[in-house]
């Protein structure tokens, strides 16, 4: 094993651990690779640990202003120890990123389904994926986003509706959310689907054509936030606009400038509902996404999230704030009044 050139002796201890116990397992499952739930909770605690471990590290040495720490240990952990960690089919497509971009639209579709196919000791890093926190939150995210959207397409049946899902991703939130419901395929709903990935788009037609009145419009979010005048390039105002794990990719100054936008597409009463990962030490399994999967987050505090939608023209009332149950993320819900 390389040495880990940090203070933390027990981080060293425990990646030895592991990686006694990993080879253990891995011996076993090979004749059997059919029995790896015997022990699947043994490698989620021992893997919890390191992360655990980094994660303290982290905070700690932040803290104290030793960033170089940090810097030092996650150089040294990429480019010698993460090569332990990649086994499975998520955590290794979240690393070599196919599409070139990370969290796609095919790995999002994969946190939805929570369906494994491999085994033996890929199967223990690929069930540690999914039962990750951010995994989680992720399908708690979608469930919620789904009540939300049917309660208002509710309160407003009668009228004719629009809504934007901007960053479309998969659309099985809102193939989910018709099979639910099939009498919301009768109203008069009109749900606009944009993202920036023509693969994502076309995926997400194969689960909605034919459901429901439905326009696939490939547009980039960045492009969408520094229009002068949005409305010469959306022609429609909309009863709802909303965004799941898009905001987490972009910064404050582009997040400003797209809530802007968007406020001036909604009608009068219409709402923009946007999901934003909260403080990174609310995610247990950020280092996990970071340091193995390079996949990185913006994260936000509540109040500097809700002040980009008030410097962006709405006012504190017009805003209501939610919870994902896990405290990772929060729901932000703005409705426009002029």
């Amino acid at each position: 094993m390389s040495k880990l050139n940090v203070d933390d002796a027990s981080l060293r201890m425990r990646i030895r651990k592991y990686q006694s116990l990993a080879d253990y397992i891995n011996d076993k499952l090979r004749s059997r690779p059919n029995e790896w739930g015997k022990y699947q909770s043994i490698f989620n605690y021992e893997i919890n640990g390191i992360f655990r471990q980094i994660m303290e590290f982290e905070k700690e040495n932040l803290t104290d202003g030793r960033e170089e720490n940090v810097y030092k240990l996650k150089k040294l952990f990429v480019n010698r120890i993460q090569k332990e960690f990649l086994h499975g089919e998520y955590i290794v497509w979240s690393l070599r990123k196919p599409f070139g971009y990370a969290g796609d639209f095919k790995i999002i579709d994969d946190i939805y389904r929570n369906e494994p196919q491999t085994s033996g000791f890929d199967r223990l890093y690929d069930n540690y994926f999914q039962m990750s926190s951010i995994s989680v939150a992720v399908r708690n995210r979608k469930e919620d986003f789904k009540r939300y959207l049917l309660k208002l397409i509710k309160e407003r049946e009668g009228d004719e509706i629009r809504i934007m899902d901007l960053g479309t991703g998969p659309g099985r939130d809102l193939f989910e959310l018709f099979c639910l419901d099939t009498n919301i395929r009768s109203l008069n709903l009109k749900i606009d689907c944009i993202d920036n990935d023509q693969k994502a788009l076309d995926y997400a037609k194969g689960f909605l054509t034919g459901m429901g009145d439905f326009n696939f419009i490939r547009e980039n979010a960045v492009r969408l936030a520094i229009k002068r005048d949005i409305n010469l390039n959306m022609p429609w105002k909309y009863d709802l606009i909303y965004s799941t794990g898009l905001f987490d990719y972009f910064d404050d100054r582009i997040i400003l400038r797209l809530i802007k936008n968007m406020r001036n597409l909604l009608k009068e009463n219409g709402i923009l509902a946007i999901s934003d990962v909260r403080d990174k030490y609310s995610n247990p399994s950020v280092h996990f996404m970071e340091w193995v999967g390079n996949w990185s987050l913006i994260y936000r505090d509540d109040e500097s999230f809700q002040q980009l939608f008030i410097e962006a023209g709405f006012s504190r009332n017009d805003l209501s704030i939610e919870y994902e149950q896990q405290g990772i993320m929060q729901y932000v819900f703005a409705q426009k009044h002029d």
